[in-house]
């Protein structure tokens, strides 16, 4: 593919790490180099475009492409023309920055994240998804998108949506998207997300010796355990203090 966006994602494997410190970064681009090559090389590629066009209904934010920003391993925030999210492919699309008409697939873990949207922008606020790892249930650990809800993502407590495909098709015949609330550290370790019930009790625990403190706040704050934008406050808060101590 001769485009920009190509050429950068070429030049990736080239980097050479400065420091003792850069080589785990180094491995996670050239991990995510060939996540990327295998989603767009035939004949896998073409059969992943053919199932995002039967499935649009699946598709985050109603199936339209939004302009967004893509988070790349290397630190870089590439803006793009337009991208979509199908969670039940786990697969990102992406418009070319040059051929609206051509598009880019991004698996989980071949990015840190994107965003949809752009910030301070009131009517169509900023949606924040970051590639974590997850576990539901007693299966094991696997890498996803998630959104976040936090106002930051790099922790200590992140909160976030994981979508799926619902198993069961509505009345309409379309499988919806639903959303499951997790929560966990909200560093890159080796800790997954784990879901979360919307109760007093289970939200304190994630609070551990700090718990009297955030349920003073909630209080003070009127908030509700059972909205997640509530929970979020009060994990914005717990990392507040968690890191000024």
């Amino acid at each position: 593919m001769k485009t920009i966006l190509f050429f950068f994602l070429l030049a990736l494997p080239t980097l050479v790490p400065c420091l003792p410190a850069a080589a785990q970064a180094g491995r996670e681009q050239s991990e995510a180099l060939a996540l990327y090559r295998q989603a767009n090389t035939a004949p896998g590629g073409s059969g992943l475009r053919t199932a995002i066009r039967q499935q649009r209904e699946a598709l985050v934010s109603g199936g339209a492409f939004q302009f967004g920003t893509l988070r790349t391993f290397d630190g870089h925030n590439v803006l793009v023309p337009g991208l979509r999210y199908h969670p039940g492919l786990h697969l990102l699309e992406v418009q070319d920055s040059l051929n609206t008409d051509s598009t880019h697939l991004w698996p989980a873990g071949s990015l840190r994240g994107f965003d949809i949207g752009e910030a301070g922008d009131k009517e169509t606020p900023l949606r924040r998804f970051r590639s974590r790892m997850v576990k539901e249930g007693s299966g094991g650990t696997r890498r996803e998108f998630v959104e976040v809800l936090t106002a930051i993502d790099a922790g200590p407590m992140l909160l976030a949506w994981l979508y799926s495909v619902a198993p069961d098709a509505a009345a309409s015949g379309h499988r919806p998207l639903v959303g499951i609330l997790m929560a966990g550290p909200g560093t890159t370790g080796g800790e997954p997300l784990r879901p979360l019930e919307p109760t007093q009790s289970s939200v304190l625990h994630l609070f551990g010796s700090r718990s009297d403190d955030v349920r003073t706040f909630a209080t003070e704050q009127h908030l509700d355990y059972t909205r997640p934008a509530d929970i979020a406050r009060m994990m914005d808060h717990y990392n507040r203090v968690a890191v000024v101590r």
